[in-house]
């Protein structure tokens, strides 16, 4: 069965922290591994992980992806209130011709400042 699981569920922290977020999928035909952020609304999208070892940055967040243990991690440094949200993680299958998924996690992860 596929699923996608994240790590911790919600966490508070000081203003200045620096946060590591995880996420651990098994999902058959892997494709790509996506972090959004949720304030209000719609998700924003943080980053897209197609590839081991290759660690993507904007700002104070960094991501990175490892193939061969099933996971990834979602770094804040520097916390700031601004940071209060929902992350999410999902996993993108490759498709057939029959079907095409976007695997979630079922519970959202709420950082709290």
């Amino acid at each position: 069965e596929d699923k996608v699981v994240q790590s911790p569920l919600s966490l508070v922290v000081h203003e200045g922290d620096t946060v590591t977020l995880n996420c651990s999928y098994e999902v058959t035909n892997f494709r790509s591994l996506l972090w959004y952020k949720q304030e209000k609304k719609a998700p924003t999208f943080l980053f897209m992980l197609t590839s081991s070892g290759i660690e993507k940055k904007s700002g104070r967040l960094s991501s990175i992806l490892d193939k061969k243990e099933l996971f990834s991690i979602l770094n804040i440094t520097a916390t700031q209130t601004r940071d209060s949200a929902i992350y999410l993680c999902a996993v993108e299958a490759q498709c057939s011709l029959v079907t095409c998924s976007l695997y979630s996690n079922s519970t959202a992860e709420a950082l709290q400042l």
